[in-house]
């Protein structure tokens, strides 16, 4: 593709400082193909992003222009180019590059295309990020002279930062210093969207809050899936760094800052944008269309932006997919990328409980942001269909971010965000009329501000806890009993001393106590947590390792499915959807005659057989006879048309007639029928694999509910063979202890 276009600079060979230094930018289709080019960073936008390396001597120039959060791109984002046509455009690239020292400057555009599509004359419709065929363009430079006659200009980002912020109907400014937040819904009349913002910007604040409580408690980097998916391989400098900016970030929200609800310069598809260290962000029409929580999000939106101002980040990808595979190729762009922070901290707010409660009708509820799941405790799993969202399923309360709930012995139950609470009538279920109210004048001797989680035990009294500390409420009395608050720790032994987000008690003498992905079950008899706990709550196998890889895994035609790591396996009973029985594991040795006593992958064949691979051989089960056919092992190669002929990592057989074969970065298609490998092979697994891991498959397996599971370390993913595409919400954690919670966020 990159060898369809074909780049030059002009511009004149000397400028006067304080002009504009406006250079021409031609982009040439040298192809026989007309082809629609996404514009985004690039110079046919008509504006000057972050696209040049400037340089005077030997100082770069830094980029301070605009920073802009993208959503989907609109078929408005793509501009044409016909086969042999040139596009010029011609900006002033001082509006972004500050441009003040006289001298000789050398200007390298450097293009990358996120997208481009062929045009074959039908109406244009825009592809998905995820789908996006992007192609960097090989770089050219011009030169030119400043003299130092004339006044320096000053850029956007200047100007943003210099100008006083002005009142209007479509701004407001965030003091937390002053604004009693628990009020202002009911006390101050608030126009179009600004209801929206307020919501969005205590959500930032509180993950951004749980984020860097999570970081602080990490002590083990290199088994933390969250910051390995979205920063990459473990790195001391690199997690310090990412902790400091996470910090930044968080710090610059707590001073006074503003938004624009106005701004006129939003492409269609823009949510948001800002400046490096300014104090304003800029909300376009694209925010408004976000959801409030989950991928992409309004909160979300804040901390992108956020990001941009605190910590200097930039945008060197957009999107889920695109910021995945940054964070696997290269860590440290990942480390600078603006939506690689805002899907952190999204997925941490997706997979963290917050808000557990015990209902009257035995089940329990646990909430994240904007979703909540029904736990049945019989069963020890969350019951069929969930999660939910919230809003329209819980009438009349907050349908985006709960901090805690607490069961009251009225028939009611409370919940508490920030500084503000509900009661909700148990029987009508439903808030109350009059609600929210503030906390602190409702709840004589609790704080006010914040409340983290809240337990009623069997005493007549409740307990309630934030931080390091915790209080004790008498029921009866309605108010905090005297002395308190107290410290969590050497009052509750056993459990955590600080960052509580969830309790609940149980009907079992426990009660069960959550923080970040991880709970602690407390025997209210003895007065202490359980031995062996801390435990991870958000498991998805279980039964199966949850701890490591899986090297391998194969169906059967016994109801089983047979997972295979080291010497060991483990039979999985995919109706009751756990593993068959409490002797597993077992060894493969003497159980699998003829095996080798540790495999590389498998995969069952429509004849009968199961193969099994070992580095440059393989075995051929015969299933019928449940053992090894005679004259095996043998070599792959010469064997297996086509195949790699030394390992293969892992193995699926698709419902298409078609086996999967994958080795490192790259897969290969095998054609059952004709016996090899097809034409073209072998190809990368991203982007042919939407949503998959790009450099490493350990293990494969098709389910019978039309999805196909992949294993890589103690993660999996789900894949929608229909779709064909990694389902939502991926990789989660493979073992169990809270059967289909969330809640494993490292």
């Amino acid at each position: 593709m990159r060898d369809n276009f074909r780049l030059t600079i002009r511009g004149e060979p000397v400028y006067r400082r304080g002009e504009p230094v406006s250079l021409a930018f031609e982009i040439e289709n040298v192809s026989d193909t007309d082809y629609r080019l996404l514009v985004w960073n690039t110079p046919l936008e008509g504006e000057v992003f972050n696209f040049l390396e400037v340089r005077c001597g030997d100082r770069v120039v830094p980029y301070d222009g605009r920073l802009v959060k993208r959503g989907e791109p609109t078929p408005n984002s793509y501009r044409r180019i016909a086969a042999g046509e040139t596009i010029v455009e011609e900006l002033d690239i001082s509006e972004s590059y500050s441009l003040d020292e006289p001298g000789y400057y050398d200007v390298t555009l450097r293009v990358r295309f996120a997208d481009a599509i062929p045009d074959v004359g039908k109406p244009l419709s825009a592809r998905s990020r995820q789908e996006h065929r992007g192609f960097a363009l090989d770089p050219v430079t011009a030169g030119f002279e400043l003299l130092p006659e004339g006044d320096s200009r000053p850029t956007v980002g200047e100007r943003a930062r210099s100008e006083g912020w002005q009142e209007g109907p479509r701004r407001l400014t965030v003091d937390r210093s002053a604004l009693q937040r628990e009020t202002r819904p009911a006390d101050l009349p608030l126009p179009p969207g600004f209801a929206e913002v307020f919501a969005a910007d205590d959500n930032a604040i509180a993950w951004l809050d749980a984020a860097n409580a999570e970081l602080a408690s990490w002590n083990g980097r290199t088994d933390n899936s969250l910051y390995t998916e979205w920063f990459g391989a473990d790195d001391a400098s690199r997690y310090q760094t990412l902790r400091d900016r996470v910090f930044a970030i968080r710090a610059w929200m707590g001073r006074p800052h503003n938004y624009d609800l106005s701004p006129s310069d939003c492409a269609t598809d823009d949510y948001a944008y800002t400046h490096f260290g300014s104090d304003t962000v800029y909300v376009c029409p694209g925010f408004f269309n976000a959801p409030a929580t989950g991928v992409d999000s309004q909160f979300g939106t804040f901390v992108h932006e956020w990001s941009h101002a605190a910590a200097r980040t930039d945008d060197i990808v957009y999107g889920q997919t695109k910021a995945h595979e940054l964070a696997a190729t290269r860590p440290d762009a990942a480390l600078n990328n603006a939506d690689n922070y805002e899907y952190f901290v999204e997925t941490l707010s997706g997979r963290m409980v917050t808000a557990p409660v015990f209902w009257p009708n035995a089940k329990a509820y646990l909430f994240t942001a904007g979703q909540y799941y029904r736990y049945d405790p019989a069963t020890q799993r969350v019951d069929p269909g969930y999660p939910k969202p919230i809003a329209g399923n819980w009438p009349g309360l907050w349908g985006d971010r709960i901090d805690a709930g607490i069961v009251w012995p009225n028939g009611k139950a409370y919940f508490f965000r920030d500084g503000a609470y509900m009661r909700y009538d148990i029987t009508a279920d439903k808030v109350d009329p009059g609600y929210p109210l503030p906390t602190g004048q409702y709840w004589p001797g609790l704080w006010g501000d914040r409340i983290d989680a809240g337990i009623v035990w069997n005493n007549g009294k409740a307990y309630f806890f934030r931080d390091q500390e915790y209080m004790r409420y008498d029921i009866a009395a309605d108010k905090v009993d005297a002395g308190y608050p107290k410290p969590i720790s050497g009052n509750w032994p056993g459990l955590w001393g600080d960052g509580i987000q969830g309790a609940v008690m149980w009907n079992n003498g426990k009660a069960y106590f959550l923080r970040g992905w991880q709970y602690v079950a407390y025997d209210i008899a003895a007065d202490r947590a359980d031995p062996a706990y801390p435990r991870a709550i958000g498991e998805n196998w279980p039964g199966l390792w949850g701890d490591g890889h899986i090297d391998a895994a194969i169906m059967y035609n016994n109801g089983n499915a047979y997972f295979f790591r080291g010497t060991y396996y483990r039979g999985y009973d995919i109706q009751q959807d756990r593993v068959e029985y409490p002797d597993y594991p077992l060894p493969v040795a003497g159980n699998w005659p003829g095996l080798w006593d540790t495999v590389d992958s498998g995969i069952p064949w429509p004849n009968g057989k199961v193969y099994f691979f070992r580095g440059a051989k393989y075995m051929r089960w015969d299933v019928a006879t449940n053992r090894v056919d005679p004259g095996y092992p043998k070599p792959i190669a010469g064997n297996w048309p086509g195949l790699w002929g030394d390992r293969i990592d892992a193995a699926v057989l698709w419902p298409n007639g078609k086996a999967y074969f994958f080795r490192d970065s790259e897969y290969m298609r095998y054609d059952i029928a004709a016996d090899r490998v097809d034409a073209g092979y072998p190809l990368p697994i991203n982007p042919y694999w939407p949503g998959l891991w790009g450099d490493r498959i350990d293990a494969g397996i098709v389910w019978n509910n039309g999805k196909a599971y992949f294993f890589r370390d103690y993660q999996y993913m789900r894949y929608d063979i229909a779709a064909d595409k990694v389902d939502a919400g991926y990789p989660l954690p493979i073992g169990s202890n809270w059967p289909g919670l969330p809640g494993r966020v490292r």
